[in-house]
Formats: C-alpha cells, structure tokens, sequence
C-alpha cells in the first residue's frame, strides 16, 4: 500500500510502500514510526496520518507541521489515504508534500496539551 514517511529526524519525506494492510495490523505502522500507540489524524477528505500518540511525551528528536496548519507532530508521520475506519493507499503525490511540509526543531515542539473534564 502506498504511503509518505515523514522523518523530522532525518528531516526526509520520502514514498513508502506498505508490507502489510495497516487495516489487519498495525505493528508495521509502530515499527515505522517507533511507538507503542498510533493516533490517526485526519488532514483531509481521504488522507489521513499515523503519527505517534504519545510523542510529545517522550525525548523529542524533531517535529513538524504543514503550511498554514498549526499542529505540531513529533516525530515520524505515516501520511496515507482512507479515514480512521478504512486505511488505502494515498492518491496524493509526493511533490505536495514536499512543498508543504515545514520542519520544527526539537526546542519548539510545543509541549502536549492536557485536558480536564468533570461529570
């Protein structure tokens, strides 16, 4: 299946091509992003990416986000297409993300917001 790796480390976005069917396992999605618990982010109308759910948590390396968007990931994204129900391989080239992309150096990764609710 097809796919866009985004390493802040190694400050690369390169074109992957998926072993196993992120919609039966994850584990090649952990393996490739090094974490124990993916979060699935929605950055369009059928693309969606799988970043690290507790990257802000850990030594961060690197991050970064997309022109006008905001959000700061840390560590590596898995930019795919489909939503967080079905997983397919991503339609959109890899120049866009070439262009689009903006790295943010580990210092300015911004720290993990916490949420309380009461009942």
């Amino acid at each position: 299946m097809r796919a866009i790796k985004i390493d802040p480390v190694a400050k690369t976005i390169t074109e992957i091509e998926l072993a196993q069917n992120p919609n039966e396992t994850l584990q090649e999605l952990y393996d490739l992003i090094g974490c124990d618990l993916v979060e699935l982010v929605q950055l369009d109308r059928g693309i969606i990416m799988a970043v690290d759910e507790e990257g802000k948590l850990k030594e961060i390396k690197g991050g970064f986000t997309f022109l006008g968007w905001g959000t700061v990931i840390a560590g590596t994204g898995i930019v795919l297409g489909g939503n967080s129900s079905k997983l397919k391989a991503l339609q959109e080239n890899l120049a866009s993300f070439e262009m689009m992309t903006e790295w943010v150096d580990a210092a300015d990764v911004p720290p993990p917001h916490a949420f309380v609710t009461a009942f």
